[in-house]
């Protein structure tokens, strides 16, 4: 599909001139991503651990939940830490679990009373059920933890309350009406005094984690200084992995946690990073969204979570590489079978014809490859996309969205025809019971989609910094650039429109030739490399002395040790102003 290409408006005058010691590319990208101020300034290029990371006690409870935490371990209580099944609730739970075990151990207790439970994606679906309620209570479990998860699950909690089960309710996603009876450490809840709402849950699981560390050593353990730090490395990783936005607290949990993570001492994530090909030292959030967050999901998606907590929580190199090693096998069993499922949901959406939102419904297809399917069709069709696994009557899945459709407020309207759904405004995770319950679903949300969406907001947008001439593609601008790094959720990389360039030599390249690398001039001399993944299609209209206008990432490649400028590719098409040109060309020799 066809994407419109919206450039960004410069800043005032005024605003570049506020800032003379900053270089006016450096204005303008902050400007984009609505950094106008000097605090805010000063925030996003120079994050601080010490200046910009907020108290954990600023949380309304965290004093409470703390102490409830520090009473079960002096008591010897059991405790259990229920999880979620993908990276940011896997990365969560093995966050808390490791920091209870060791203030334990510190307290001479037994770390086996803390347990940790992650559901099954598919067999339990998201969130705290009534019957792991049943069995903790059947268990002697007296504190459970709930992590990305919990607060829509009032009933559940209300029922461990019944039966001597205190919770603690570690969340972050959308907060409904009725919240539980219990503890919550929550940005969202209404009320809630901690002043950054866009936390991963991991990292409020570290939030918590070091007021609990604090709160420990307060009263005699011997934690030792900055220990939560050593923690960061989970955080960073569950940030990206749940799209969290990389502005704000967690620009600076991810700047430290990315440092952390190169020098992790976590056996499971150092063979998780050598499975993938990878180097300690060198990973960004490119390694974390595409390599190591991927195999993470891979477990609960293929297999079990559990085979991923496991990975994370090894205690000696020899268990992590073996387990790591299963974790890659995983991956790339995902891989194939989401490849396979896509290319079938892409004959259904075909079918189905223009819409405002696609619901695509198939027998036998896996929920753990739901989501990436219907996200990589959102961006093919640039509408709102269900994907969902039909097993005899029941069907599971999820949603990803477009910004203009609130996918949880979509789910809102068609409540009465789901077993049980959750998620964000971006996506969503559902269940439904019945072709009657998924007629009246299918017709709730397309009703919901006319009443907000029209045909403008069905051409996937991309959206531009600004204009870049050849001629400024230099290593002075990739350094400005990557003042901007740690790119993620809500600070993508930044992006630019070339005109005008000349396609000089090209060569198909990857596993299967499915991408292409090119070489082009522009109002300079000197020749351009650029990489273009996924349009090795394209190639027969890209023969050299073709003119093209581009949309780019400038970024650095290094190969055997030598870096050099690269510019990677997010879309082109045939020139406009070389048409242009050539069409006052053509007129002015029909004048003549």
């Amino acid at each position: 599909m066809d994407k419109k290409w919206k450039i960004t408006d410069p800043p005032p005058q005024e605003v570049l001139g506020r800032f003379p010691e900053l270089h006016p590319m450096t204005v303008r990208l902050l400007w984009n991503r609505g950094i106008c101020t000097q605090q805010d300034i000063d925030e996003f290029l120079y994050p601080d651990y010490g200046k910009d990371i907020h108290d954990p006690f600023l949380f309304n409870e965290m004093e409470a939940a703390c102490r409830r935490v520090w009473e079960a371990l002096r008591r010897r209580e059991r405790i259990m830490i229920h999880g979620d099944y993908d990276a940011d609730g896997v990365t969560g739970a093995a966050l808390l679990s490791s920091v209870f075990r060791d203030v334990a151990r510190l307290l001479g207790g037994d770390p086996d009373l803390i347990g940790t439970y992650l559901p099954h994606r598919e067999k339990e679906g998201y969130g705290l059920r009534r019957e792991s309620v049943e069995s903790f209570v059947g268990q002697g479990i007296r504190l459970l933890v709930t992590v990305d998860c919990g607060i829509s699950c009032a009933e559940e909690i209300a029922l461990g309350k019944e039966n001597g089960l205190d919770t603690i309710v570690v969340d972050h996603h959308q907060v409904p009406e009725q919240v539980p009876d219990c503890l919550i450490i929550h940005p969202l809840v209404p009320g809630e005094s901690y002043p950054f709402k866009h936390l991963a849950a991991a990292g409020v699981a570290f939030k918590f984690a070091s007021g609990f560390l604090r709160f420990a050593t307060e009263r005699g353990a011997d934690i030792g200084k900055g220990a939560e730090k050593w923690l960061l490395d989970l955080v960073a990783i569950a940030t990206v992995t749940d799209f969290m936005p990389l502005l704000g607290e967690n620009r600076t949990l991810e700047k430290y946690g990315l440092i952390v993570l190169n020098k992790t001492r976590r056996h499971g994530l150092r063979e998780i990073v050598r499975a993938a090909g990878l180097e300690l030292g060198r990973l960004d959030t490119t390694s974390v969204g595409f390599y190591i967050g991927p195999r993470i999901n891979a477990a609960s998606r293929m297999d079990h979570a559990d085979l991923a907590l496991h990975t994370l929580m090894a205690e000696t190199a020899e268990e992590a590489a073996a387990l790591a090693e299963r974790l890659d096998r995983c991956n790339v069993e995902r891989q194939r079978y989401t490849e396979t499922i896509l290319n079938e949901a892409r004959v259904l959406a075909e079918g189905l014809g223009r819409r405002k939102v696609y619901v695509i419904v198939g027998d036998g297809w896996s929920a753990g490859v739901a989501g990436l399917v219907a996200g990589k069709l959102v961006t093919e069709l640039g509408a709102p996309v269900f994907i969902l696994g039909r097993d005899g009557d029941r069907m599971v899945g999820s949603g990803r969205s477009i910004p203009q459709f609130d996918i949880m407020a979509a789910l809102e309207r068609a409540k009465d025809n789901l077993v049980r759904f959750g998620g964000h405004p971006q996506a969503c995770g559902l269940t439904i019971d019945g072709a009657d319950d998924l007629a009246a679903f299918i017709s709730a949300v397309e009703r919901f989609a006319d009443e907000v969406l029209d045909d403008r907001d069905l051409v996937p947008t991309l959206e531009v910094d600004g204009r870049l001439r050849a001629g400024e593609v230099t290593w002075e601008l990739i350094e400005e650039l990557e003042r901007f790094a740690p790119y993620g959720e809500g600070n993508p990389r930044p992006r630019f429109l070339m005109e005008g360039l000349t396609v000089g030599g090209l060569r198909q390249v990857g596993r299967n030739g499915s991408h292409l690398k090119l070489t082009v001039r522009g109002d300079s001399s000197r020749e351009l490399n650029m990489i273009a993944f996924g349009l090795a299609g394209q190639s027969e209209r890209l023969v050299p002395g073709t003119v093209i206008d581009a949309i780019v990432e400038p970024g650095v490649n290094t190969w055997n040790g030598t870096k050099s400028i690269q510019l990677k590719v997010i879309d082109l098409r045939p020139s406009v102003t070389a048409r242009a040109a050539g069409l006052k060309e053509l007129q002015k020799a029909s004048e003549a």
